[in-house]
């Protein structure tokens, strides 16, 4: 565990700079790489990553006492949705700016915040409702005018996945009640990449053919760091950091990737900011701030942390 919070929200923030840049580097790498292959490839890599960490390096076992025909189904549900149709936001990449496709994934807080109000009965309070409301509205400055073509199809793709992913956040809350915390989250993050990924592994090959066409070994490289990088230690060290941070101060800083995947797109893809995109990220990333307030109270937001940090609260949700 790491002690220092200075030390876990620095970590969070290398986190995510890096996975924006896995993000940027995907989007460059789609020129040469279909996304179909490009998946697959860095979903086996991030599975034999992931596999190798918890079985091997850590030595954990799964616990067969607590896997219930309950907790198989929610691990099952976490797998498809996070794994399977989660992956449809990295084939939205090929329709948009790598800039917009973040900040629309950002939005993934405010669909877990409603999904939780049906799936956890936890109605949101006055500073939530004000901040999606905020945030939503961000969307129609962001797209002045209605989205067309390509761009559309890249929209309907993300939020198929985000509102996949936003389920399986409420889905891992609900899971940790159940299994009263007593199953680690490498075990419970293992599991899900292992049987999702592998559903993904057997899709994409069949949509795109094996063996894979791959012209580059700089396309290799990259799809090497989005498997180990963003797909295996990203999930870990988030896990990690979250035994420090509360979640939503890791959401909130997770809504930082915006802002990191936005300049390495500037500089790197020499993408282009309007400056009606950039006042649409900053009321979206105000919406989020006031999504995660609690107790009714901006002063709640960083606090000094007086107490341990839950079980629960670490899988309440994953914004990255």
């Amino acid at each position: 565990m790491i002690k220092s919070r200075s030390t876990a929200i620095f970590i969070t923030l290398v986190i995510l700079a890096a996975m924006s840049f896995g993000t940027v580097l995907t989007k460059l790498t789609y020129s040469s790489v279909s996304p179909a292959t490009f998946i697959y490839l860095s979903m086996i890599i991030g599975i034999i990553t992931m596999v190798t960490y918890t079985f091997v390096i850590k030595r954990e076992r799964i616990p067969k006492e607590l896997m219930t025909r309950q907790v198989w189904s929610l691990i099952i549900q976490i797998a498809f949705f996070n794994f399977v149709t989660g992956t449809l936001g990295m084939i939205a990449l090929k329709y948009m700016t790598a800039s917009t496709n973040s900040y629309l994934v950002n939005f993934i807080g405010f669909i877990t915040m409603a999904m939780s109000a049906i799936i956890l009965k936890e109605l949101p309070g006055l500073w939530q409702i004000l901040g999606a409301l905020i945030a939503f509205s961000g969307l129609r400055v962001f797209f002045p005018t209605p989205p067309q073509g390509a761009e559309l199809i890249g929209i309907a793709l993300i939020l198929v996945s985000i509102s996949g992913v936003a389920y399986t956040n409420n889905i891992a809350r609900k899971l940790a009640l159940v299994t009263e915390n007593k199953i680690s989250n490498n075990i419970i993050s293992t599991l899900a990449i292992t049987l999702g990924g592998s559903v993904a592994v057997i899709i994409y090959i069949l949509i795109d053919g094996f063996p894979p066409v791959v012209p580059t070994l700089n396309d290799w490289l990259v799809i090497l760091y989005a498997g180990v990088i963003t797909r295996a230690a990203g999930l870990t060290l988030w896990n990690l950091i979250l035994r420090t941070l509360r979640s939503y101060e890791a959401s909130i800083l997770g809504a930082s990737t915006v802002i990191w995947t936005s300049i390495l797109a500037v500089l790197i893809l020499q993408e282009t900011l309007q400056v009606y995109q950039i006042v649409g990220i900053g009321m979206m990333l105000v919406g989020l701030s006031l999504v995660q307030v609690r107790g009714g109270s901006l002063k709640t937001l960083f606090r000094k942390k007086t107490s341990p940090l839950t079980e629960t609260d670490k899988t309440q949700e994953r914004t990255g």
